[in-house]
């Protein structure tokens, strides 16, 4: 659901409006990489509005076009590894042979190596079809490398001299260095929830950042998962490109990877969510997010024998780099999470996202009840959350187990504990309650809270949140005639309470509580032994509980309209006590413990 902005109107000014046209003109064209050949006329230019701007693309031969689709340093001690991947378009509709040039490279002190080529590099290229070509070269010498240009050689290595003759010479404008990674381009960085494609990807699969949370995995490791909606909107499917996404913390790098390593295809106009995960140390705040793809250079023999043992040992004698392509700004920290979220009002529908894969699209999901239970002397209180779920289909469904997440009003996330029994499936036209138990601060007054529904089964060990809104715990009235245990409504209509000894030595007490009751079923929803109960405590004057006895609200003996008399025979007193304070309460048993919600106070 999207959160409607305030616009702040401000008198027009034509000046202002022209210069920032102009200056907007200027930006765009200044994205456009300013490459040139030797007649100063590269082939094509491409820049689109909200895309990346792909590479020039120059006359190699007089039917195959070349441009540089990535250029990698990385630097260790004073070893330094340069990779490249060319790509060539064959323009005709002929089978062409892949031109036998050497590739180059030139260093800003006017050094020039050969760039070794990759055993896996094609040797000819079909009709009008697009090739890559990867090249690597290693150098033993100190300083940095800067790479100013990428050029084809013709060798003829059957003259003497050898005779070299300089094809093309391609100006190189994008590098990408692992010892300052960083994207600076303003046409390769995007903002939080920009839509973007892979540059110099053919795969027109278009991803939008959804989510960043933090979260720990099933290890007990900090991660960082981002969320990112991907569309087809081509025709035909198409398989997820592979990349991955690292974080940025002020100087230091974290290296993600996607969440699903299985490969993905998106049919024609499809959308799905996606995860990729970053480890990072606790507490860290990512500044900017690098979209990372990996090249491979191919060592010759490596495809034969010679990979064998390497490939029964797990590892590769294929070197590879890194390629750094985009720079994703991320959403900043807030104070107040809670008031990022929708209003909602209780008991009406939960809006969900459309997309996500839990719950079936007839299942509606409903807060129906919010109250926070006091646990004295435990130094914690228990918000008990009650989840309507409707099935409004005519077909039986799966019972979504999705899980919720509790945001205090100090920005402090809680996970909620569903009970531990629920129903497997949720029959048509029927309606089950589902409860959630929170731990929270007992300062929290639970004035301002947040809820998220999360799918944690089909991202699993990850969540992602489907829905969320603004709630509050809801009061309770003591003094009201009706007491809420929803889908319940209980009356007192009348109660007397009276004493009796037990036989033995030494002499007990047990006290006999009659209660006149109306019990109405507000709503035809399912409820089961797990389930909230009728909760009454016998309280002295000295304000110590004295026993106490619990009534469910289905199955044997459970409370019903009309006069039901309760024993309470677990008395921690051997007098009988006067006058005594009679408390009701609801009560629900969680994973860590008894939750308990005073309803009503009677006194004696």
């Amino acid at each position: 659901m999207k959160t409607l902005k305030t616009i702040k109107t401000v008198p027009y000014n034509w000046k202002s409006a022209l210069g920032g046209t102009l200056l907007s003109l200027s930006l765009a064209l200044s994205a456009i990489p300013a490459v040139a050949l030797a007649d100063g006329n590269p082939v094509q230019v491409v820049a689109i509005a909200g895309q990346a701007v792909e590479a020039a693309t120059y006359p190699l031969t007089e039917s195959i076009q070349a441009n540089i689709k990535s250029m990698s340093i990385s630097k260790s001690g004073n070893v330094t590894s340069i990779g490249a991947v060319v790509r060539l378009q064959n323009q005709t509709t002929l089978l062409k042979r892949v031109p036998d040039y050497e590739i180059r490279v030139k260093t800003s002190d006017g050094s020039e190596y050969k760039l070794t080529t990759s055993a896996a590099n094609p040797k000819s290229m079909l009709a009008m079809e697009k090739v890559e070509l990867t090249g690597m070269v290693t150098l033993d010498r100190p300083g940095d490398v800067t790479v100013t240009d990428v050029s084809f050689v013709e060798v003829d290595e059957y003259v003497y001299p050898k005779a070299e003759t300089y094809v093309l010479t391609i100006p190189v404008t994008n590098v990408w260095n692992s010892a300052k990674p960083d994207i600076t381009d303003p046409a390769f960085v995007k903002a939080w929830g920009d839509t973007f494609t892979i540059p110099e990807s053919p795969s027109p699969i278009r991803f939008t950042p959804s989510s960043l949370t933090k979260q720990t995995d099933d290890k007990g490791a900090h991660i960082q998962v981002i969320t990112l909606l991907a569309e087809n909107p081509g025709t035909a499917g198409e398989a997820l490109p592979e990349f991955r996404l690292d974080g940025k913390a002020g100087e230091l790098l974290y290296t993600g990877k996607p969440a699903d390593s299985n490969p993905l295809t998106l049919a024609a106009g499809d959308q799905k969510y996606i995860q990729y995960i970053i480890p990072t140390d606790q507490d860290i705040d990512l500044q900017s997010l690098l979209l990372m793809t990996k090249e491979t250079f191919v060592v010759a023999g490596a495809a034969a024998g010679a990979a064998g043992s390497a490939a029964s040992a797990g590892q590769s004698t294929n070197p590879t780099f890194d390629m750094g392509l985009l720079k994703i700004g991320v959403p900043t920290a807030v104070s107040s999470p809670v008031q990022l979220l929708p209003a909602y009002a209780m008991g009406t529908t939960i809006p969900v996202d459309p997309l996500n894969r839990l719950l079936d699209l007839g299942t509606q999901v409903s807060l129906m009840e919010l109250h926070m239970h006091e646990n004295p002397g435990s130094g914690f209180k228990s918000v008990v959350a009650k989840f309507r779920l409707q099935n409004t289909s005519g077909e039986t469904v799966t019972l979504p187990e999705f899980q919720t997440e509790l945001i205090g009003s100090d920005g402090a996330s809680y996970s909620g504990t569903r009970q531990s029994a629920v129903a497997a499936e949720l029959m048509p036209h029927l309606g089950y309650v589902v409860s959630y138990s929170y731990m929270v601060p007992a300062s929290e007054k639970g004035d301002s809270l947040g809820m998220k529904l999360l799918d944690s089964k089909t991202t699993a060990p990850y969540s992602t949140t489907i829905g969320g809104f603004q709630t509050a715990v809801q009061a309770v009235v003591e003094d009201s005639e009706l007491m809420s245990f929803y889908p319940f409504d209980v009356k007192l209509n009348d109660w007397t309470m009276s004493a009796y000894t037990n036989a033995g030595i030494p002499v007990t007490y047990s006290y006999k509580l009659k209660l006149n009751l109306t019990v109405e079923r507000v709503e035809d929803v399912v409820v089961d032994a797990n389930f909230s109960k009728f909760t009454i405590e016998l309280v002295d004057g000295l304000g110590r509980t004295l026993g106490s006895q619990s009534v469910p609200f289905s199955g044997n003996d459970m409370l019903i309209s009309g006069e039901q008399t309760i024993q309470i025979n677990n008395i921690k007193t051997e007098q009988q006590e006067y006058p005594l304070t009679i408390k009701l309460y609801e009560t629900i048993t969680t994973p860590n413990g008894e939750a308990k919600r005073l309803v009503k106070t009677l006194q004696q």
